[in-house]
């Protein structure tokens, strides 16, 4: 078993705790669901389970168009319909999602998820930054770190690849999300 499938199954194990966590935001819990479909399935693949590069590769596109701006709207705008009811989440992910797959597979934009998770992220940073939200800030600083330390292919020789490094700050900042959301003054009791 490859340290890939060992960190992505760390973070399907926390975004799956996201997802079945009432107290958070709906958005925030669907961006949830999308990483451990994509986690769930990247344990597959680098376990040689149930190898499905293509499957992973789709759900990665899905979750990098989707899931971090599901998770920017419910952390930014936490009382807005997109954030808190079904139909405009729903709406928000599958315009999000198709919009990402058109860049990506018409336009060859193979870098387009990649910017809309940074912006969001970015999002959040702002906006914790300014409300001075310690748990969101230093949540939302460690998915930044993740995202440049994969794309610029940091690697641990024979400990960690750039995927690992990905999963595990990832993993650390949805786990510091959540505990804002549960902490935050919005969370329902």
């Amino acid at each position: 078993m490859t340290s890939l499938a060992i960190t992505d199954g760390l973070l399907c194990l926390i975004a799956a705790a996201a997802v079945v966590t009432n107290r958070l935001p709906l958005a925030f819990r669907m961006g949830s669901a999308l990483l451990a479909v994509t986690a769930g399935l990247g344990v597959l693949r680098f376990s040689d389970l149930l190898p499905l590069p293509t499957l992973h590769s789709f759900f990665s596109t899905l979750s990098s168009s989707s899931a971090f701006l599901l998770m920017a709207v419910s952390s930014v705008w936490t009382s807005s319909a997109g954030a808190t009811r079904a139909k405009y989440a729903s709406i928000l992910l599958i315009v999000s999602g198709a919009v990402g797959f058109v860049m990506v597979d018409l336009f060859e934009l193979t870098r387009f998820g990649q910017v809309v998770a940074v912006l969001c992220v970015l999002q959040i940073i702002v906006y914790a930054a300014r409300h001075k939200l310690l748990s969101a800030l230093v949540g939302a600083v460690a998915l930044e770190l993740g995202f440049i330390l994969f794309a610029t292919g940091q690697r641990v020789p024979n400990l960690l690849q750039p995927g690992d490094f990905l999963h595990l700050l990832t993993a650390a900042g949805l786990a510091l999300l959540v505990w804002y959301h549960r902490h935050a003054p919005h969370a329902s009791p």
